[in-house]
């Protein structure tokens, strides 16, 4: 209780610099109601229980309590940090990341030193949030923008992160042993290019030294690759139409092929303007997701559709998701489908919150087990799930 009382003094002293400081908050709080069941084919329900959560990207527990805070104090220097909060019982938040930062030569040199996140080379989401220079320990990230490029060339940014180990042998590390070349070979290259009018591009690469080899067994873990890609021009054609991808790829160059991850996400989404009571505003989008590790992979489609009335204070619609696996290791042979899944939900938006109610369906296949072989039968899970949520935006 302590622990949580500490987090809400902190919320209610940042709450009253707002008006001393240049200091911006902004966050979110989401809990709700989730009934969930699972049952095996030719075996009794696994679980059927009730407890507090959100389904609404809000971490494995409770909820989320989020506070985002960034100041400046006029002169090109700051800080920023994020507080996080996802079981609502006794226990300390999390930090995900606070740094401070300077700006320098007119805004082309950025220098960020703490625990560093809100990268300008992230994946950006949804699906996939990564940031390569997150660490447990920290960092120094620079970032340059040269003003000599012209603007209808678009804005640049090139940097570079100096940051520690993340392998898990870390615990292991005599810090006396690491070298100057070791530690720069865990360093973080970025890159990126906006463009109002034609697009954006996102890309960062971490090097991996071999110091910290995956522990005992010597498999050099490889290199990190995170990349976004966004148009632009289709805005000034059909209104409301974006399309854009994401990927990481997680050990590139790796000594074994169970070191290696890749997933990549491309998004096309349409949202007609408003033309008065000419047009019921909707939202209609199309994800395709392709993951691929060691000797399987996974090919996802996701399509959602939801109507918006009364000025979108009400949403309606439905999600389906189809996934289909391939490879060595696939979860049953012979399967039509890897998993199915339907997700309709109404909700309800005000102007910082908003309540929803969905509702999931779930089959997927599994390795072939006793009771579904005693039966003849395909080796389905089937989950199902009910969620009122909230969500309070600040």
């Amino acid at each position: 209780m302590k622990k949580l009382c500490s987090v809400l003094l902190i919320t209610a002293l940042c709450s009253g610099a707002v008006f001393a400081q240049e200091l911006k908050l902004s966050g979110e709080a989401k809990t709700g109601l989730l009934w969930e069941q699972r049952q095996d084919t030719g075996r009794d329900v696994e679980y059927s229980r009730v407890k507090l959560h959100s389904k609404d990207d809000a971490g494995g527990n409770e909820g989320r309590y989020r506070l985002n805070l960034d100041y400046d104090n006029g002169n090109g220097f700051g800080m920023r940090a994020r507080i996080n909060l996802e079981q609502f019982g006794e226990t300390a938040p999390a930090w995900p990341y606070a740094f401070g930062y300077g700006n320098f030569f007119d805004n082309q040199l950025t220098v960020s030193v703490g625990k560093l996140g809100a990268s300008p080379w992230g994946t950006g989401g949804p699906e996939e949030w990564k940031e390569l220079e997150v660490s447990r320990t920290g960092g120094i990230r620079l970032e340059w923008k040269p003003a000599f490029i012209p603007a209808e060339i678009g804005r640049f940014n090139v940097g570079f992160v100096l940051n520690d180990f993340n392998s898990p042998r870390e615990a292991s590390i005599t810090r006396t042993d690491v070298t100057l070349l070791e530690l720069l070979s865990e360093s973080v290259l970025g890159f990126s290019w906006t463009h109002d009018d034609w697009g954006l591009v996102r890309f960062a690469y971490r090097l991996d030294s071999d110091y910290d080899n995956e522990f005992r067994t010597n498999v050099k873990e490889g290199g990190n690759m995170v990349y976004r890609i966004e148009e632009h021009m289709l805005k000034g054609v059909l209104p409301g139409m974006q399309i854009w991808a994401l990927g990481v790829l997680i050990g590139v160059g790796a000594s074994e092929a169970s070191a290696q991850t890749f997933r990549n996400w491309l998004f096309a989404e349409y949202s007609p303007p408003e033309l008065g009571n000419l047009t019921t505003p909707f939202t209609a989008q199309l994800r395709f997701g392709y993951e691929f590790a060691e000797n399987r992979g996974v090919f996802r489609a996701k399509p959602s559709f939801y109507w918006h009335f009364f000025e979108k204070l009400l949403s309606v619609g439905v999600a389906f998701e189809y996934a289909r696996d391939h490879g060595e290791a696939i979860a049953y042979a012979g399967s039509p489908y890897y998993y199915l899944e339907v997700e309709p939900k109404i909700q309800l938006n005000f102007t910082s919150s908003y309540i929803a109610f969905a509702y999931n369906y779930h089959r997927q296949y599994k390795a072939m087990y006793n009771e579904a072989r005693a039966l003849g039968a395909e080796p389905i899970q089937q989950t199902q799930w009910m969620n009122l949520r909230f969500c309070i935006y600040y």
